[in-house]
């Protein structure tokens, strides 16, 4: 979108006076504060051609001006930069980050994580790590009989990862047959990844016949839960009452949107660019876009990969809020998480 010079002056003014205050804004305001040298009335027309242009709204006819979606988005664009943070924030970040001599978790990591970003943007802050098992390759595959005709599948990647269904069997088998079930599902599925493993399975198992092939075309329909690729998030979410004390959350609308929100945290990592820092003004459901903004960045922590980052009201402190996540990103590059151990186990 074009603007003049002093378009650009004034939306920039008014965003940042309107973020300080939660207030409209008004064009004698805007005067004392940019210095522009010119009278009120002009202001008043620079304020009335963004207002045309989508990018400010007037509440009332003798309200001030607000930013609109679009208004934050130009100005995000157009004038936001990373802010310097105070010394005493950097050393507290590296200090709860990187603990003498600990090496962490994940979820203590993202626990802290989400903590301190809430703690200093008085916003809700987020950590959202997924650890890759795209290229694991299944180690062995395990089955267990127990009472009432179930099976217990186990299924160990080569990453330590463990996964177990049980499976409903028509009738209890003898050990022998479970043995060779059990032998069977092995030279088929042995060093494949999870998706080659699902691939494999039905057709290798179409030519044989008997009890233990019985039994493993009883583990196969369990296919997509024992190799699915999909790995299951590590969300931590903190700050929520903090949020809730900004003024928008006045309104009862706002507040029931937020709490849409915070009912699905393993959903904010959802939709967000893979790689770099970014500002999302807006954030999107299925079913429509909610008036929050979320600043957020991707982060590598040992062999997980995923997004830290801030929820907040659009009126937010963006240029804080970048600086923020960038510094925390940058810390936890020399964070190496440990397991949280043992194997890890999903149902």
């Amino acid at each position: 979108m074009q603007l003049t010079e002093r378009e650009r002056t004034v939306l920039a003014a008014l965003v940042e006076l309107f973020v300080r205050d939660a207030g409209p804004v008004s064009s004698g305001h805007l005067q004392e504060i940019i210095g522009l040298g010119v009278s009120s009335a002009t202001i008043r027309n620079v304020l009335q051609r963004l207002e045309e242009k989508g990018l400010l709204h007037q509440p009332h006819t003798s309200a001030g001006r607000v930013p609109t979606r679009d208004g934050y988005r130009v100005y995000v664009e157009s004038f936001c930069r990373p802010a310097r943070l105070p010394a005493t924030w950097v050393r507290r970040i590296h200090e709860e980050l990187l603990p003498a001599g600990a090496q962490p978790p994940v979820q203590e990591v993202l626990a802290k994580v989400s903590q301190l970003l809430a703690a200093l943007s008085s916003n809700v802050g987020f950590g959202v790590a997924v650890e890759d098992h795209h290229s694991a390759r299944v180690q062995r595959i395990e089955m267990v009989q127990l009472e009432h005709a179930r099976l217990l599948v186990l299924v160990t990647l080569d990453d330590g990862m463990v996964r177990t269904c049980l499976a409903p069997l028509e009738r209890r088998y003898p050990d022998l047959t479970l043995a060779l079930a059990e032998h069977l599902l092995h030279d088929i599925v042995r060093g494949c990844t999870p998706g080659e493993a699902r691939r494999r399975l039905d057709v290798a198992l179409a030519q044989h016949t008997g009890d233990a092939g019985t039994i493993a075309r009883v583990v196969a329909r369990e296919k997509e839960k024992l190799f699915e690729e999909r790995a299951v998030p590590t969300v931590r979410l903190e700050g929520a009452t903090q949020i809730i004390g900004q003024p928008e959350f006045q309104d009862p609308e706002n507040l029931r949107l937020l709490v849409k929100v915070l009912d699905h945290p393993e959903r904010l990592g959802q939709g967000l660019p893979g790689a770099g820092t970014t500002i999302t003004i807006g954030v999107a459901t299925d079913v429509e876009e909610l008036p929050f903004s979320i600043v957020s960045a991707a982060m590598q922590l040992g062999g997980w990969e995923g997004q830290v980052g801030i929820l907040g009201p659009m009126r937010m402190r963006y240029a804080l809020a970048l600086a923020l996540v960038q510094s925390v990103v940058e810390t936890l590059s020399g964070v190496e998480p440990r397991p949280e151990g043992g194997p890890r186990e999903r149902a």
